[in-house]
């Protein structure tokens, strides 16, 4: 039983972190080269992402410590991608502007 729970904790963990992958790749491609149905891809990866989240967080395995470092991180990486593209936009437009 135990071996069962960590298997399942770790297949939760590695989709958590390839989905994470996916949705900020397409976020960004979809951002960068101005397709907007792979951003509104990336979104389906995000939430595949969170749900892989939430397979982590209702094992019994884990501590109430570890379970709330996951949900944190699992919903906190839902803003990530669109939070660092506005950052870099900006600071990218901030150097242009300043060497013009």
């Amino acid at each position: 039983m135990l071996a069962e729970t960590i298997y399942k904790l770790m297949l939760y963990g590695f989709l958590m972190v390839s989905f994470a992958c996916f949705y900020a790749i397409l976020y960004t491609l979809g951002k960068a080269i101005r397709l907007p149905y792979l951003q509104k891809l990336s979104y389906s990866f995000g939430v595949l992402q969170f749900l892989s989240g939430l397979g982590m967080v209702t094992s019994d395995y884990l501590d109430l410590l570890w379970r709330a470092i996951i949900l944190f991180s699992t919903f906190a990486y839902l803003f990530i991608p669109p939070i660092m593209w506005r950052v870099v936009t900006a600071f990218h437009e901030r150097g242009t502007s300043k060497t013009l």
